[in-house]
């Protein structure tokens, strides 16, 4: 019973469960409110872009690649979606259309984000970085440095604020694009190539696995998820502005690396990712409850990292059966 215990503990998961159990039991104590529907609700609706994004990085994550455009990319594709429903009266077939545009220069974005990386073997980092910076530029050029504001009717407006069964649409939003992207990765074989390619990108081509080809998809879906959770976000808000998304670069790597997903490639997943983003959307709602300055929430998001990469190495060694004696029993 105790090695059983041990064995759950000692796995990725069971130390995310532990945490988070801890983190309930410290809440029902110090802040019963936190359990109540609306702040649960509240929760949900703040994770929803952060989930968004997270599910699109994923695939860049996956190929051992990175992307920090996301933000900058959620500002564009709002701009421009605002933007084009604005100019037209705000009417629910613009707004779509805007958003259909948006996504499609986002489709554009990400294609050039993987084909400098994979024609020039530049370092995803930098690549994503230069365009992050030049696409928060553009919003200036776009939309100028006034906000847009949406209307409180229409599609744009219930998008944002409308809660049918009492969740909110974003919500909705995220549990479809987490059901595609999960049977994508897990049951296509652009999901499979995707995991070789990050494990070991030689050997993928040995096998026969366009890496190049498959690398620029997997850019171009992390910036077209991104264009959306920037348009959702922007709809949420009520408002788009030259620095919608900023700083959401961060909140996705911190899900990453929570959720356990191995910047190195190859190894991840949607779970991984959505438990990322939900742990750091709770994280961010405890310390509005609490009342903690933004002096002290940034030291708490390095101590997660932190804690996050020492959990992760430690679950790995264990898994590998370092910690084990020769008999097979857990040492200590």
């Amino acid at each position: 019973m105790i090695r059983k215990v041990i064995k759950v503990v000692g796995s990725a998961w069971g130390q995310r469960i532990a945490i988070l159990a801890v983190v309930f039991i410290v809440m029902a104590i110090a802040q019963p409110v936190f359990f109540s529907a609306g702040n649960v609700r509240d929760i949900l609706f703040a994770i929803s872009v952060t989930g968004i994004m997270s599910c699109g990085m994923l695939f860049t994550v996956l190929v051992g690649g990175l992307d920090l455009s996301v933000g900058s990319m959620a500002a564009v594709a709002a701009g421009l979606a605002f933007t084009i429903a604005r100019t037209n009266g705000f009417s629910d077939a613009y707004f779509v259309l805007g958003a259909i545009v948006a996504l499609l220069l986002c489709l554009i974005l990400g294609w050039i984000n993987g084909f400098f990386v994979t024609k020039f073997g530049i370092p995803a980092f930098v690549v994503t970085l230069a365009m992050k910076y030049i696409l928060y530029g553009s919003v200036f050029f776009m939309v100028g440095q006034s906000y847009i504001y949406s209307p409180t009717n229409g599609l744009i407006y219930d998008v944002g604020s409308a809660n049918p069964l009492g969740i909110p649409i974003p919500v909705y939003i995220l549990v479809v694009i987490v059901l595609i992207c999960a049977f994508v990765l897990a049951k296509t074989t652009f999901g499979r190539k995707l995991y070789a390619i990050g494990g070991n990108s030689k050997v993928a081509d040995l096998a026969g696995i366009n890496s190049i080809q498959n690398t620029r998809v997997a850019y171009m879906i992390s910036s077209v998820l991104a264009g959306l959770a920037g348009i959702v976000l922007a709809t949420m808000n009520g408002q788009s502005e030259p620095r919608t998304g900023l700083g959401y670069e961060a909140n996705v790597l911190l899900a990453m690396i929570v959720g356990g997903i191995n910047l190195a490639g190859g190894e991840g997943g949607v779970p991984g990712a959505v438990f990322g983003a939900l742990f750091v959307g709770i994280i961010r709602n405890i310390m509005l409850l609490l009342s903690v300055s933004n002096e002290y929430q940034s030291l708490v998001q390095g101590i997660i990292i932190v804690a996050a990469m020492l959990l992760n190495a430690y679950a790995r060694r264990f898994a590998a059966g370092e910690f084990r004696t020769k008999t097979g029993k857990a040492k200590g």
